[in-house]
């Protein structure tokens, strides 16, 4: 058996947000659209917060446009480094709607940026359990909590499938071009 030896120091806040969450596509109003956008590019600036925070206020959004707006705004504060108001905002997604799967996941990457990956492993599976369709991204955050913890085969395991399944995606192969074998 080969034995994977990581070369190089992958903090968990060097997690590219705008390729590693899971954005929620609202049709509640303009609003929350914006905030869609914001969180799909890892904006995190106070305008794209405020932006988040009006179309909660200001739209009369449905339950899961709400819960979505919510978890975008989640995002949004994650990307500009206000982890409890993200985490927050995560929560709050979840007492609207407990099964929606991006508001596990989202929570999952919070707990990778905040270098707790035995944390963010059984927020990956409620994610799972609930029907995240994003397996590529399922598998890259595992693979990530599986290196915090120190388990390097099983991090690199998930690591190349991630990239097996999604091909394009750079995330896993610069992940990947930390280890090597020996």
């Amino acid at each position: 058996m080969r034995k994977l030896v990581l070369t190089a120091a992958l903090l968990a806040t060097a997690i590219p947000l705008s390729g590693a969450t899971a954005a929620i596509m609202t049709v509640g109003g303009p609003m929350s659209n914006l905030c869609y956008k914001s969180a799909l590019a890892g904006d995190g600036r106070a305008s794209a917060v405020e932006g988040c925070t009006r179309a909660l206020q200001e739209e009369s959004l449905a339950t899961p446009d709400l819960a979505a707006t919510y978890v975008n705004r989640g995002i949004v504060l994650m990307s500009g480094g206000r982890f409890v108001q993200a985490d927050s905002d995560f929560d709050a997604a979840l007492r609207l709607s407990g099964s929606l799967p991006d508001g596990w996941l989202n929570k999952a990457f919070l707990r990778l940026r905040q270098g707790d990956g035995r944390g963010a492993l059984p927020l990956i599976q409620k994610a799972v359990d609930a029907g995240a369709r994003n397996e590529a991204l399922v598998t890259f955050a595992r693979g990530v909590a599986h290196e915090q913890m120190g388990d390097l085969d099983l991090a690199y395991a998930d690591l190349v499938r991630a990239r097996t399944i999604a091909p394009r995606w750079s995330l896993p192969r610069e992940y990947l071009a930390s280890y090597r074998s020996r």
